[in-house]
């Protein structure tokens, strides 16, 4: 029963995804596809990601996909790593983390309601296996529109931020796996420039608050090793 509880957060995180889609359908807000343009070009002189897309080699393009498909491996690894090199206390302030980040951009993008760019711009239909199957996902499984700030880098910031508290060399590896994921979100058009460079900033912002969190909450939820999840144990 412990090792389910353990576990719980990950489905957790998935219903609050879904009912932020249906909170932004239920909202029915005016689409934000105007205002992110618009602060694309401001923030980066261009559209960034049209810009990938053109100027990028295909096997560029498709390597960056499989990053981008990287973020579901993530998820489960992620935890895991805390699980294993940490133990309980890691998990736990690995979990307070990953909740805290999801949970701003849950709160924040039914406000931002958008097309994704893969919608708008032909240039984004470059094809390959990769694409294909983030495609196939998407269709399936996402809440069919684009998300400000993006919770795929959000997550993968606060993710990396969590283990580099643990360990920093680990910190770092992580680290590029969430630059790598960021960079897929935009030249895929599955983002705005502007979602990731967000995402980026809660991800920081979940991290910093995440610690205050875990440090109240009682031992028990935890694990008891409260040692695991505070700055300095590396």
């Amino acid at each position: 029963m412990r090792r389910l509880l353990d576990w719980l957060p990950l489905p957790l995180i998935f219903l609050s995804y879904q009912a932020a889609g249906w909170a932004g359908r239920r909202l029915a807000r005016p689409s934000a596809d105007t205002w992110l343009l618009e602060w694309d070009r401001r923030l980066f002189g261009a559209d960034p990601g049209v810009w990938l897309a053109l100027n990028l080699p295909r096997p560029a393009l498709d390597f960056l996909d499989l990053y981008y498909f990287s973020y579901y491996v993530l998820v489960l690894a992620a935890p895991l790593v805390a699980l294993r090199r940490n133990g309980r206390g890691g998990l736990w302030r690995f979990w307070t983390t990953a909740a805290t980040s999801f949970l701003i951009c849950d709160l924040l993008f039914p406000w931002f309601p958008s097309t994704p760019p893969r919608l708008l711009f032909p240039e984004f239909a470059y094809g390959g296996g990769p694409q294909a199957v983030n495609l196939w996902i998407l269709d399936r499984f996402s809440i069919g529109g684009n998300v400000f700030p993006s919770s795929h880098v959000a997550a993968a910031v606060s993710f990396a931020l969590c283990h580099r508290r643990f360990d920093r060399r680990r910190g770092w590896w992580f680290l590029a796996w969430a630059a790598g994921i960021a960079a897929s979100t935009v030249s895929g058009g599955y983002h705005y420039g502007v979602d990731a460079a967000g995402g980026i900033l809660v991800g920081i912002a979940a991290d910093w608050m995440a610690e205050r969190i875990y440090r109240r909450m009682p031992a028990r939820t935890t694990g008891g090793n409260r040692a695991a999840g505070l700055p300095g144990h590396d």
